[in-house]
């Protein structure tokens, strides 16, 4: 009686085992390719770039600015007093200071940026790939980049592309 009720549950426990793993769906998605080939993505990139030209502008500005301060610095100081040429070399270290500042408080503006525009162009994605897994009756979605076998029929990012309508 105790062998057939112990072999009685170990056949239970298995076919328990056997569905929890039959259910589950796994999918595959290249996010780089789609992300790539969304007409968000060019629009956000070429925003990008114009914003990172005019931050880069007008730090070459700021720069010419101090670049000929100290030129003027260095061919006016030898008729300086001490007193004047201490204060303007101690304004100069300054402005060199600030300027180390502004390329930092730049790159942070510029990270702000990408972030500003690339955030809805990523959660329309993700969004949509979680339709598509859902509609198919995906229980995981995977990154294909990050696979190195994978079953082809499972590859979802045609299905992916075609609800973003993209070709």
């Amino acid at each position: 009686m105790k062998k057939s009720l112990l072999l009685f549950a170990a056949i239970v426990f298995t076919q328990c085992f056997t569905n929890v793993f039959a259910q589950t769906k796994i999918g595959y998605v290249s996010v780089d390719e789609i992300f790539a080939l969304m007409p968000e993505t060019k629009k956000a990139d070429s925003a990008l770039a114009a914003y990172q030209k005019d931050l880069a502008d007008t730090y070459a500005e700021q720069e010419a600015e101090l670049n000929a301060a100290l030129d003027k610095f260095v061919k006016d100081s030898a008729k300086m007093s001490p007193a004047v040429k201490e204060a303007k070399r101690g304004d100069l270290q300054t402005r060199i200071s600030e300027m180390q500042n502004k390329q930092q408080q730049y790159n942070t503006a510029l990270e702000k940026e990408k972030e500003k525009q690339l955030k809805p162009i990523q959660d329309k994605l993700l969004a949509n790939i979680k339709a598509v897994a859902k509609e198919n009756g995906y229980n995981h979605v995977l990154y294909k980049e990050q696979a190195i076998v994978f079953p082809e029929t499972d590859d979802i990012t045609a299905l992916v592309k075609k609800k973003l309508g993209i070709k």
